[in-house]
């Protein structure tokens, strides 16, 4: 099916906007996995017990409290992650049936 010119412009401008939004959801990767991972470090941190020369007196309960915070920290990191990955995944597909149309080929 042939485009108008208004219609062809419309979806170039619709391509565009949603090429800087999947820009910004790959940002959101990103962030969510570096915070997955920090969250996971805490976790280890806390549920291992190991000394380390940074805090060498942290008593238990701060040792349970940080092991908490990096427990949920984790789990919510991990959902962030799964539901980015699965926008942008489904962005992507959606961007590229946009462009088959703006190049006439559906």
């Amino acid at each position: 099916m042939k485009l108008s010119k208004r219609e062809r412009e419309a979806l170039a401008n619709a391509i565009a906007q949603e090429n800087d939004m999947l820009k910004r959801v790959g940002h959101v990767v990103r962030n969510s996995i570096v915070a997955l991972a920090v969250f996971l470090l805490l976790c280890v941190w806390g549920f291992t017990g190991m000394n380390d020369a940074f805090l060498p007196n942290i008593s238990p309960a701060t040792r349970t409290v940080i092991r908490w915070i990096g427990v949920i920290g984790s789990v919510l990191s991990g959902v962030m992650v799964v539901f980015s990955v699965t926008a942008r995944h489904n962005g992507k597909k959606n961007l590229l049936k946009k462009i088959d149309r703006y190049q006439g080929r559906s």
